[in-house]
């Protein structure tokens, strides 16, 4: 089994099908409940322009030159993953061409997007560069997934703040790990470190899941005395200053691991800890098991609006490797914002 495999940071598509590809594969076999129609898939959501962002991921393939045939886009999570994977070196330590950089940036901004949460991987080396390029595209960066690295964080925080960023976090929980509940614990410890550095900075430090985060669970005593099996996720919570550590929920990593046919489950989860959540990842399931389209899955989107609470700073749409970035990222984008309001009614 994988999904119970530590989530390497670096490396965002890697880690997730690492922590979730057994899990999502299995998922993608079985039917996926009430929830098989998008109940409102021809209604937008009308969110404000300003709370939107769009992770930079979603167009990895395109800043990376890796080739994504249309019908990839049906494939369950983990199949597609198991496809991409001999591809997922052309992103270690990539650096796009500036030309292609700045023309993906360009398009993200001509859909309507004005706030981005990007990742290091492809993010440039020269963060004031980078900041600069932004603004003159209309854009800010708003967060960004980054190496939980102990020594290098001050320098991670420091190109944070010279993007202007509010947020800080990374596509994984950071080491040791979360395949014991003494790695669970320490790593709750490490969070709660580099998030008050953060915090000491005028940052805030964020943690993205996958499924291994909600499918590793251990018996943790509440403070009852009577240890009753908990997911890594809510230990690691338990575990955390809110004041410097805070996380940031992918919706579709979550549906796996709560199972798609008992999505009231999730809704109860991201009720109960939403002083805790920051940020959404905006990102569709299908019936099938693969990412789809906003709007074109199963996911009601309004009741996990409403269950996450008013809080939220960030809707942040996400598509793993879509066969066309930019068409999936303008869907998106009108999905979530109503077409910007029709441009603000223009």
């Amino acid at each position: 089994m994988m999904k119970g495999r530590h989530i390497a940071p670096l490396l965002m598509i890697s880690s997730a099908f690492a922590a979730g590809g057994a899990s999502a594969q299995d998922h993608g076999a079985h039917d996926h409940g009430a929830h098989k129609k998008a109940p409102v898939a021809a209604q937008c959501l009308g969110l404000p322009v300003e709370k939107i962002a769009i992770q930079t991921y979603v167009f990895a393939s395109t800043l990376a030159d890796i080739p994504v045939p249309a019908e990839w886009d049906t494939l369950p999570v983990a199949e597609k993953f198991e496809r991409l994977k001999p591809s997922f070196a052309k992103l270690a330590g990539a650096k796009p061409d500036p030309t292609k950089l700045e023309a993906v940036l360009k398009q993200i901004a001509a859909i309507g997007y004005r706030n981005i949460e990007g990742m290091d991987l492809i993010g440039g080396s020269d963060p004031a560069g980078y900041a600069k390029l932004l603004k003159d595209n209309g854009l800010q960066a708003v967060a960004s997934h980054a190496n939980l690295d102990k020594d290098k964080w001050p320098a991670t925080l420091a190109a944070a703040k010279a993007r202007g960023q509010r947020f800080i976090g990374s596509g994984g929980f950071g080491g040791p790990g979360l395949d014991t509940l003494d790695h669970v614990l320490e790593t709750a410890r490490n969070l709660n470190a580099l998030g008050e550095a953060a915090a000491a900075e005028g940052l805030t430090l964020y943690v993205h899941n996958h499924t291994g985060e909600f499918d590793n669970r251990f018996p943790y005593d509440h403070g009852d005395g009577k240890p009753v099996m908990t997911s890594a996720w809510e230990i690691v919570a338990a575990n955390t200053d809110p004041r410097f550590v805070q996380f940031e929920v992918d919706i579709f990593w979550a549906r796996l691991a709560f199972k798609p046919d008992r999505f009231d489950d999730l809704l109860a989860f991201l009720t109960k800890y939403r002083s805790r959540i920051a940020l959404l990842h905006m990102k569709d399931l299908s019936a099938t098991g693969s990412v789809t389209d906003m709007g074109a899955g199963t996911t009601d989107w309004r009741r996990v609006i409403e269950a996450a609470g008013p809080q939220i700073a960030y809707y942040i749409y996400e598509y793993d490797f879509p066969s066309d970035p930019a068409k999936s990222a303008k869907i998106g984008f009108d999905y979530l914002s109503c077409g910007g309001q029709k441009q603000a009614g223009g």
